[in-house]
């Protein structure tokens, strides 16, 4: 065997198992593409994961201006909260709902193709995987050294009401993933031809701001599943 190649195996091997597989407790920026005719794109999101419990904060225009905007989900107790905060002025509403933290609607699920394609994302080893369903087709590239579900984070986006027009769009993330994560995919409607491209970028392991799970000062609106409104409560 030429030296070349063996010097290549060697390096393809060292890639693929630099990473041992763990369970993600970190930070990362998920951000939505669209192509420039289907309009703007959206503002990305930064997510902090921590156990079961996970803060996003929209990266928006009014981040830079100070204004914190916020969604925090907790399946302990089947809720998520969502918050804004500027200054001295801080108000949340705290929402029960437990079917937010599960699927009952049945979904056509996408048929899974491995490639042999394979490229490094965020510094680590990704693989191409194609999805196709009757109604799209999407190319997602995964990696097998960090364990986290990021279909299940579209899945709430979806039932929490935020970006659902989009994420629904498309229906890679219906496929059960028991290990690995996602990095990327381009997801396109076999009818309309529109598409997207989700993205995570700088992902940081055991990189957790407690900050983005507080809740301290803030005046917090419950509202129990099946109500529509309550009283504030101070915290």
């Amino acid at each position: 065997m030429p030296h070349k190649l063996i010097a290549l195996l060697i390096f393809a091997f060292y890639v693929f198992t630099a990473h041992a597989q763990e369970v993600f407790r970190g930070s990362f920026v998920m951000s939505f593409e669209f192509p420039s005719s289907q309009g703007k794109s959206e503002p990305p999101f930064l997510w902090n994961i921590d156990g079961s419990k996970m803060a996003m904060e929209i990266q928006d225009e009014m981040k830079n201006k100070g204004v914190s905007k916020r969604v925090l989900f907790d399946p302990a107790d089947s809720s998520w909260v969502m918050s804004i905060s500027y200054n001295k002025v801080k108000q949340a509403t705290r929402i029960h709902a437990a079917a937010m933290f599960r699927d009952s609607i049945t979904h056509e699920l996408p048929v899974v193709k491995k490639t042999r394609l394979t490229k490094m994302i965020s510094g680590y080893p990704c693989r191409l995987y194609k999805m196709e369903s009757s109604l799209y087709s999407a190319e997602c590239w995964f990696t097998g050294a960090i364990e986290f579900d990021i279909g299940n984070i579209c899945k709430l986006l979806q039932h929490c009401g935020m970006m659902s027009a989009m994420v629904g769009k498309g229906d890679w993330f219906y496929r059960e993933q028991k290990k690995g994560m996602i990095l990327e995919v381009k997801s396109t409607s076999k009818k309309s031809g529109e598409s997207y491209t989700m993205l995570i970028s700088s992902l940081e392991q055991n990189a957790v701001n407690p900050a983005l799970f507080s809740l301290d000062g803030f005046k917090i609106s419950e509202i129990p599943e099946g109500q529509n409104c309550a009283p504030i409560l101070e915290k």
